[in-house]
Formats: structure tokens, sequence, C-alpha cells
């Protein structure tokens, strides 16, 4: 059964989770205004779609990695906790920050969209980072 889960767990890491980290970091070039004449807009809402529907599924991910540190035996360890709490501050980061930025600039004027994409791209740099740390600590185990 622990095959299943780390099945499942590196599954939903690979499809849901990258997904989102690639749909954040596109999102702000599309939702730019240069690239709205450009079929720019049908993108970005596209990639703020896949942020909150793949956001919410790549919850199976820690769930899963959760049970297999139980069954493991290993839910003392460092990492582990380390780990959880980088997942908890990306997914608080998607749910109040990225995802609401999205919205806002999907309906802002043209005007004030260079510094909304800007503060975008960084929210998505960050995010991706915490997954991408994350990532490292459960290779390496440290």
């Amino acid at each position: 059964m622990n095959d299943v889960y780390l099945f499942i767990h590196v599954a939903t890491a690979i499809m849901f989770i990258g997904a989102v980290m690639v749909a954040t970091s596109l999102f702000p070039r599309y939702a730019a205004a240069d690239d709205a004449a450009e079929g720019g807009r049908a993108v970005a809402v596209a990639m703020h779609r896949i942020t909150q529907l793949y956001g919410l599924l790549a919850l199976i991910c820690p769930a899963a990695g959760a049970i297999l540190a139980v069954r493991y035996g290993i839910l003392g360890e460092t990492w582990i906790w380390l780990s959880i709490v980088l997942v908890a501050v990306a997914w608080l980061m998607l749910l109040l920050k990225i995802i609401p930025q999205q919205e806002k600039m999907l309906t802002a004027e043209s005007a004030g969209l260079s510094k909304l994409r800007g503060q975008a791209a960084a929210f998505a740099g960050v995010f991706n980072l915490l997954w991408f740390v994350v990532l490292i600590l459960m290779y390496a185990r440290p």
C-alpha cells in the first residue's frame, strides 16, 4: 500500500504542483496590457483557472506525503516538519496573495498593470522557490 501512496504523492507533485508553478510563472506575462491584444488575455484567464483548480488538487500531494510519513514512522524527522511548514507557507501564499493578485490583474485597467505584473512575478518566484526547496528536502532527506 505504501507504493500506492508514494505513486500518488509523486504523481500529484508532478501533475498538479508542477502545473501551478508553470501557470503562476506565465500568468503575469500574458495578463499584461501589451500581450492582451495578441490573445494574451485568454491565456491569462486559462493560467488563472489552472492556478485555482490545480492549486486545490495539489493538496492531494501533501496529504499522501503525510500518510507516507506516518506509515514509514518518520513523522518526527526535522526535514518532514520543515517540508510541512514550507508547503503550508506556499499554499497560504497561493490562496492569500497569488490568486487574489491574478484576479486583480484580470480586472485592472492597463495603467496599473505594470506594478501588478512585477508583484505577481515576484509572488510566483517565491512560491516556486518554496516548492523547489521542498523538492530538495524530499530528495536529500537531510
